[in-house]
């Protein structure tokens, strides 16, 4: 398996792994939503409202792989403070989704003003992982937590 994924092989953690579907996902729903606002469309809602569930879902996972990933982080420094501001951000984000998420299962036929703060909230939901992604790749890119750097050859 190693010789057919070596990049998979070589990952520190699986938070990678995961933390790109919420993005995706949680951008699609506030796309959907926009669309459905514009039209007045319930079914435009119901698909955001999947969309949102699903990227919800997803969430749950890049959350319980980043508490693992934590460990390659070092403890002290701008390393630590930038992921500390990640953390914190992505975890706004995750439980404004599970309101929103609640939103749309409890008041199913949504229309007028509360769609309108239903869209806020997606729009509030994509600043802040947009924020918070951007304190990740600061880890990766700046930082190199969570990279496999290969030695250097004696």
């Amino acid at each position: 398996m190693q010789a057919l994924l070596p990049g998979l092989h070589s990952l520190l953690n699986l938070h990678p792994l995961f933390v790109h579907f919420p993005i995706a996902l949680w951008l699609g729903a506030l796309l959907f939503e926009i669309v459905a606002v514009a039209r007045a469309s319930q079914d435009w809602h119901r698909t955001a409202a999947r969309t949102l569930y699903l990227g919800t879902l997803c969430a749950a996972f890049a959350v319980l792989t980043g508490w693992r990933a934590e460990r390659s982080v070092p403890p002290l420094g701008p390393a630590h403070d930038a992921m500390s501001l990640h953390e914190t951000l992505m975890l706004f984000a995750t439980t404004l989704a599970v309101w929103l998420c609640l939103v749309a299962l409890f008041k199913p036929p949504i229309s007028g003003a509360a769609q309108r703060w239903f869209l806020a909230g997606l729009v509030l939901l994509m600043i802040l992982v947009t924020v918070g992604a951007d304190r990740g790749a600061e880890l990766v890119y700046r930082y190199a937590t969570s990279v496999n750097l290969p030695t250097a050859a004696p």
